[in-house]
């Protein structure tokens, strides 16, 4: 016996087929759309990592700090900067109150950023000879300085007293002058304010 299909079986078909179609299309919508995503997130970083090797390699710039020298023998100094891609490079004395021998200036200064093989120029102390100055008690202030800086020394602390001498003369010195005093050395100090 044939069956026959009538019209109505054939719209159940195709409202069936219809149901099938619509529910895989959003699936289908966001599987497309989540690819997309992956592949604009991967083309970043691939641009990103890209970049950072091209800056690197093509410019060859690659940045250190500048170590702290100052302070060290210039045989420790030298094996500091061996530890890095930096190079050292002995520019002369310098009186400081340092000890002798050891790096008293240096350029860069410490945590400068600097690139590859870069020049840490380094002064180291000078030894500080001894000079003996006149004593400066009873002299004025202004031409003492002067002597002072004249002959390597800095003017450290100044306090001033009551008396009966004259302004700005120098009642004491600390170190006495009179003495041998090395080059870098502090003065300090005390002189008349007149009776005021």
């Amino acid at each position: 016996m044939k069956k026959f299909r009538n019209d109505n079986d054939e719209d159940d078909f195709e409202d069936t087929e219809v149901k099938a179609t619509s529910a895989k299309q959003p699936e289908k919508d966001n599987r497309r759309l989540i690819k997309i995503i992956l592949n604009i997130i991967l083309i970043i970083a691939i641009i990103k990592v890209g970049l950072g090797v091209f800056e690197r390699y093509y410019f060859n710039e690659f940045y250190y700090k500048a170590p702290n020298l100052t302070g060290l023998s210039i045989e420790e100094a030298k094996k500091t900067i061996s530890k890095s891609p930096l190079n050292i490079r002995e520019m002369g004395e310098v009186y400081s109150d340092l000890p002798y021998g050891t790096v008293a200036l240096q350029e860069p200064a410490e945590g400068t950023i600097v690139k590859r093989s870069r020049n840490m120029k380094v002064w180291v102390s000078k030894e500080s000879p001894s000079v003996f100055l006149d004593d400066l008690v009873g002299m004025n202030y202004i031409e003492a300085s002067s002597l002072l800086n004249k002959n390597g020394m800095k003017v450290g602390e100044v306090k001033k007293m009551r008396s009966d001498l004259p302004i700005n003369q120098i009642i004491a010195t600390s170190p006495k002058s009179g003495e041998p005093i090395s080059r870098g050395q502090k003065f300090d100090f005390l002189i008349s304010n007149g009776l005021e």
